[in-house]
């Protein structure tokens, strides 16, 4: 079930990452890094806003529906998503009293893909709690195509890097639309015991949401402060490439995994829970090792295809480091902290939310005093490291998650040939264009695909084995030939 729900998913998040890479490709080509600082500017301070204001929303649904089918959470997540708009906009005005903050503009465009950005997110959340993933790809395509389109005209416009966060709105809102309208079952009156479980159990983790999102943002604000926009713009792109690359795959396991994890632990208890556990972690390290392996190493050849010409030193540069700092923060997001949701401990969240920001901070601001946007990137590294051993830790004190190092040993193996033959061939090849990203891609690739196949990783051996037996070559087909 795991990877019959998995492929619809990486479908859904691997066509609009495809979408993103080609906006990465295309925005760092028309726009310079300060204009591109200004989109890097507002996408943070609306990511910042939707943990404040939303994130409690999204992770009731997600944890509720998933685990009570038969009741419609609809009709109080809409109520609680319209009093939560109420109170952004009557709040979110006052950030204009303060001195050298942002503009006006940029403050009203970042307020309004908050909204739009969470308005379809909480909905793709129902799709996905409710075991939709058709649905739920179909939306998601749609909007980052939406998303691509407004903001190439926002450049066309002339209307630059305010221009692009307002594209983001504007496709998220397309998608908001797409989910209301395609939901034609009769919505359940909100009741206050719902709207009570809400808070109960979002908002704490709100909390931990915001200290995560004023993390995930907090380098790029600090980086703009101390060496301004154009650093932003910068250090924006070399952040966002593994982003990109790995919170789409790691966002196709989870929305594959996590409903089923929590309707296990519903219906079949702790062992039974451990179980799909297990087959999460090693799918998850099964699509994002390679991938980390392969921006470390061939990073030169990824910035030299995917950026324009002013930020590929930069990208090359920071890019091994920030790929590996991703696969901590992965790890620690998209397995460890479910051990808090499914013991219904948010505060451990919050713990370790908090800590992790207040140690970017500390981190952050010398380093990148003393050595830069490497230093930036360091600072990221060394906090998403700490952050994920405290995440370990505290999983002992909620519900105890497993770890299968046996049945990791084959993902690691994979890997590790995978980044010999990508070594390899790239001393073999020359240059850092298409050709030279193509080479190392495919051989990388192939390699990892075929340790993968001999170590069994995610039973891909014995799944693709039974499929031969079954589909390709049937008994009876075989019996019938023979005759």
């Amino acid at each position: 079930m795991l990877n019959r729900y998995f492929s619809i998913y990486l479908a859904a998040h691997l066509l609009p990452a495809v979408i993103g890479f080609f906006a990465i490709t295309a925005y760092t080509r028309l726009l310079s890094p300060a204009e591109y600082g200004v989109y890097v500017v507002g996408i943070s301070i609306a990511g910042i806003l939707g943990a404040v204001f939303f994130a409690w929303i999204r992770l009731s649904v997600s944890r509720y529906q998933a685990t009570s089918a038969a009741v419609d959470f609809r009709g109080t997540a809409i109520v609680a998503f319209g009093l939560t708009v109420l109170a952004l906009c009557g709040i979110a005005p006052l950030a204009l009293l303060f001195p050298h903050g942002v503009g006006g503009t940029l403050l009203a465009a970042s307020v309004f893909v908050a909204i739009a950005v969470n308005a379809v997110d909480i909905g793709q959340e129902f799709e996905r709690a409710n075991l939709r993933p058709v649905r739920f790809a179909v939306i998601a395509i749609i909007r980052s195509l939406s998303g691509l389109t407004f903001g190439l005209l926002a450049i066309w416009l002339g209307w630059g890097g305010l221009g692009l966060v307002a594209a983001v709105g504007l496709g998220s809102l397309v998608g908001a639309v797409m989910n209301a309208a395609g939901n034609r079952n009769r919505i359940a009156r909100w009741q206050r015991s719902q709207l009570t479980q809400f808070a109960r159990y979002g908002l704490p983790l709100s909390i931990g949401g915001l200290s995560g999102a004023l993390y995930s943002a907090s380098d790029r604000l600090i980086v703009a402060y101390l060496l301004g926009a154009s650093a932003a713009g910068l250090f924006g792109v070399a952040a966002d490439l593994p982003r990109q690359f790995l919170v789409m795959l790691a966002s196709s396991v989870a929305a594959a995994t996590f409903p089923i994890v929590f309707r296990s632990l519903t219906e079949k208890g702790d062992g039974a829970t451990r179980e799909r556990l297990n087959e999460s972690l090693e799918l998850l390290l099964a699509v994002v090792l390679p991938v980390v392996v392969w921006l470390a190493l061939a990073a030169g050849q990824v910035a030299g295809t995917l950026v324009g010409a002013e930020f590929r030193t930069t990208v090359t540069l920071l890019l091994p480091v920030l790929a590996v700092a991703r696969l901590f923060g992965v790890a620690n997001q998209f397995y460890f902290q479910i051990s808090f949701q499914l013991s219904e401990r948010p505060f451990l969240s919050v713990a370790q939310s908090f800590f992790t920001l207040l140690l970017s901070i500390a981190l952050m601001f010398p380093l990148v005093a003393s050595y830069g946007l490497f230093g930036a990137a360091l600072a990221t590294l060394m906090t998403e490291a700490v952050g994920l051993l405290v995440a370990i830790y505290l999983t002992r004190r909620a519900f105890r998650l497993p770890l299968d190092l046996n049945r990791l040993s084959g993902v690691v193996a994979s890997a590790a040939i995978m980044g010999a033959v990508v070594f390899v061939t790239r001393l073999e090849v020359s240059g850092t264009g298409f050709y030279s990203l193509l080479a190392v891609s495919l051989t990388g690739g192939v390699a990892y695909a075929g340790a993968a196949w001999l170590f069994n990783v995610a039973r891909i051996r014995a799944l693709s084995m039974k499929l031969l037996r079954t589909e390709l070559f049937p008994r009876n087909v075989l019996g019938k030939s023979e005759l």
